[in-house]
């Protein structure tokens, strides 16, 4: 396997182990007793946090910071990586769970969409089946495709919540988006930028949805079920930061340095190395993961759908990643190549002038 191959394929590594990373921030919040978009402010202030620790024992780090021109584009991606966990987190509290999975996950189908346009990236016949494999492995395991039909509901009074849901949905396709511009930037330093925009994205979240729609609230849970009142409704209770008690803040931490820090950290260098198509083959990992953890972890059972939805996940990622570091191959014998006969006629042309140089 060549350099061309390899760097591909770290790549694509790099992206199953974010994706599979960020799965398990649901299995983590049935143990946190605060709201969703704290929860995902803490994913991100705890990656800025940790990363500034490493940069203050890594020398030289915060003087590439400092040397690295700023951009708009690393400015929007920050941005948007706050804001697709947070208004995801926002539009469950607003619409049903299935709406809210769907309408985020078309995200990575608007960035592949904008990196064809505008990046001139191309998807050939190939990427485009992995893509449609994987995003109907989605629908069904998020189970908007089930036995009976669809269950996206509709019902206008979800109708904000969907809203809120699709702008999630947007801020996800266009984070990915937006990653793919600035490769020359190292990738340390775009994790510490996105971490910093996203964390201030989501503050500005969290004072909107408390002085404007409701006061901030979390859900009760017994080990880790949410619990309903006698007329069905989601028990709740006002939210104080300061009243949390210790378990949840553990479990926090916990959840902002795995699902937070370590894949967003990972998920900066896979937007480096894979283009916008290759990034969707392998997103939906996350939703495997979720359902695993639900499997092993509180006894939820899987539906045929499902397994078959997994089953589609995974073979359109497997697949995507055999096309993609095939051609990186070929495209790295091609230089190597090139190369090799470059410098054959650079020895001919030493060799002609020595000769001319004796005689």
């Amino acid at each position: 396997m060549n350099q061309q191959a390899k760097y591909k394929l770290i790549g694509f590594i790099m992206m199953f182990a974010s994706s599979s990373l960020m799965g398990g921030i649901g299995a983590f919040t049935r143990f946190i007793d605060a709201p969703g978009d704290f929860v995902s402010f803490w994913r991100n202030f705890a990656g800025l946090i940790a990363l500034s620790l490493i940069f203050c024992f890594v020398g030289g780090s915060w003087k590439k910071i400092k040397e690295t021109r700023f951009s708009g584009m690393m400015l929007l991606s920050g941005v948007f990586l706050g804001l697709l966990s947070g208004l995801y987190c926002l539009s469950t509290q607003y619409t049903t769970l299935a709406n809210a999975s769907f309408l985020i996950y078309t995200g990575p189908i608007y960035s592949t969409i904008l990196a064809a346009i505008f990046l001139k990236e191309k998807l050939n016949i190939k990427g485009v089946l992995c893509i449609a494999a994987v995003v109907v492995g989605m629908l069904f395991i998020v189970g908007i495709v089930t036995p009976e039909g669809l269950t996206l509901d509709l019902d206008p009074k979800y109708t904000f919540g969907n809203a809120i849901a699709f702008a999630s949905g947007v801020a996800y396709g266009l984070y990915l988006f937006f990653s793919r511009y600035r490769e020359d930037c190292d990738s340390n330093v775009r994790s510490w930028w996105n971490f910093l925009f996203g964390s201030l994205s989501i503050v500005v979240l969290l004072v909107w949805h408390h002085f404007f729609l409701q006061p901030l609230s979390y859900t009760e849970k017994v080990n880790g079920v949410t619990q309903f009142d006698a007329s069905g409704q989601i028990i709740t209770h006002a939210w104080n930061m300061f009243t949390m008690p210790g378990s949840s803040w553990v479990v926090l931490i916990a959840a902002a340095l795995i699902t937070g820090f370590g894949a967003f950290y990972l998920l900066t260098h896979a937007t480096k190395r894979l283009k916008a198509g290759e990034l969707a083959a392998i997103s939906y990992q996350e939703t495997i993961m979720a359902s695993l953890l639900g499997l092993f972890m509180f006894g939820e059972t899987m539906t045929t759908f499902q397994i078959i939805g997994g089953a589609l996940i995974v073979c359109g990622g497997v697949a995507q990643i055999f096309f993609s570091t095939a051609a990186a191959s070929k495209q790295g014998e091609k230089i190597e190549k090139e190369e090799e006969i470059r410098e054959n006629l650079e020895a001919r042309l030493d060799q002609e002038q020595e000769r001319e140089a004796l005689s």
